[in-house]
């Protein structure tokens, strides 16, 4: 069907647009707490796309099933009010991203960077200093979506197709 430079090329694409779509969830997570149901789909679509050009059925079977289980856990947490449901949505739709083989490191990175913005947030709503106008205290509310995003695009960043062909270190980058 498509070459091999053409797949690599059509696969990068697909990545670069939606790691430009989880910054734009990201900094709408972290000015409003919302993102967009229409950025979601755009990045579920980018997803199915890039899982239908693998042209690999077990890594499409893997990363539904995946999206699916994803979602049902989030639904039952959002139900209990213990996270957002834009959070839910991007991470069910950033599963359909991420090849079935790094989702550990996916979910490594976004504890990770999620413990960070939460001691952040308990830093910025319990230090005087960053305290409201009145001295009330600031929502306890996490943006989680920018854990999210930021996993995603570390983890599509270190992904072979990607690391591989976007960034040498091999003695052709010097010259």
């Amino acid at each position: 069907m498509f070459s091999l430079d053409t797949l690599v090329a059509l696969q990068k694409a697909i990545a670069f647009a939606a790691m430009a779509l989880l910054v734009i969830a990201a900094y709408s997570d972290i000015r409003t707490f919302r993102i967009s149901n229409l950025l979601v789909l755009a990045i579920g679509a980018l997803g199915v796309s890039r899982l239908v050009l693998l042209g690999d059925p077990i890594s499409v079977i893997y990363a539904v099933i995946a999206g699916v289980l994803v979602f049902l856990i989030g639904l039952l947490l959002f139900s209990r009010r213990i996270v957002g449901g834009g959070d839910v949505k991007l991470l069910a739709a950033t599963i359909l991203l991420i090849r079935y083989r790094d989702f550990y490191e996916f979910f490594v990175f976004m504890t990770v960077l999620g413990a960070l913005l939460s001691v952040a947030a308990i830093i910025r709503n319990h230090v005087p200093l960053f305290l409201g106008a009145r001295g009330t205290v600031r929502s306890a509310a996490v943006p989680y979506g920018v854990a999210i995003a930021a996993a995603a695009i570390l983890t599509l960043l270190l992904q072979p197709l990607l690391y591989r062909y976007a960034i040498s270190f091999g003695p052709s980058f010097l010259w």
